[in-house]
């Protein structure tokens, strides 16, 4: 198969992930994601990431994101991006000293009955002004994806959390919609 038909066109990435071009050049530039040149094509990983981006943009500048992923060793971004379909979801948000923080979740499970009861406990502590902690993020990840509430993004008081299973099918659903050629290819 050939390479472009592998890839995604940069006009295919605009409608994906709602950046417009003259962002994803941008975002090129920064170094934050590399397509591949001429002509300008991006995998499947870095449609997720990007469409990540852009929603994590909903909450933070882009100019607070940049010096996110800028402050990163050099090989973290390529290391992020190759892993983040197999990921549970990606969390950033500011830890108790005020230094923000952007993680990978990797696969978790919980009992049905505990994972509602710590989502309610979870859910009303960020109400009152407490920040994300790995079992709160845990809990409420468990508790989407258990219950299938089909959100792939929950935001309080600027606290992001990304459900990647769900942004994964948002973003197949906005495909079929564009019938885009390969696609089952392109994904993998």
């Amino acid at each position: 198969m050939p390479e472009k038909t592998a890839m995604f066109s940069e006009k295919q990435v605009v409608t994906l992930t709602g950046f417009s071009r003259k962002r994803l050049y941008n975002l090129s530039v920064s170094k934050i994601v590399q397509p591949q040149k001429d002509p300008i094509l991006y995998t499947w990983k870095q449609v997720i990431f990007l469409r990540i981006l852009y929603l994590l943009r909903e909450d933070w500048s882009l100019q607070v994101l940049e010096k996110i992923f800028k402050s990163f060793p050099d090989d973290k971004i390529e290391e992020i991006i190759e892993g983040i379909d197999t990921s549970t979801a990606v969390t950033l948000f500011s830890d108790s000293s005020g230094e923000l923080e952007f993680k990978m979740l990797g696969p978790i499970s919980f009992d049905s009955d505990l994972a509602n009861h710590t989502f309610n406990k979870s859910l009303e502590s960020f109400k009152e002004g407490e920040l994300f902690d790995s079992e709160k993020t845990h809990a409420i990840i468990s508790y989407i994806i258990g219950d299938e509430l089909n959100r792939s993004k929950i935001s309080i008081q600027k606290q992001t959390l990304i459900i990647i299973p769900e942004l994964i099918g948002e973003l197949k659903k906005v495909a079929d919609g564009l019938n885009i050629e390969y696609f089952d290819l392109k994904v993998g």
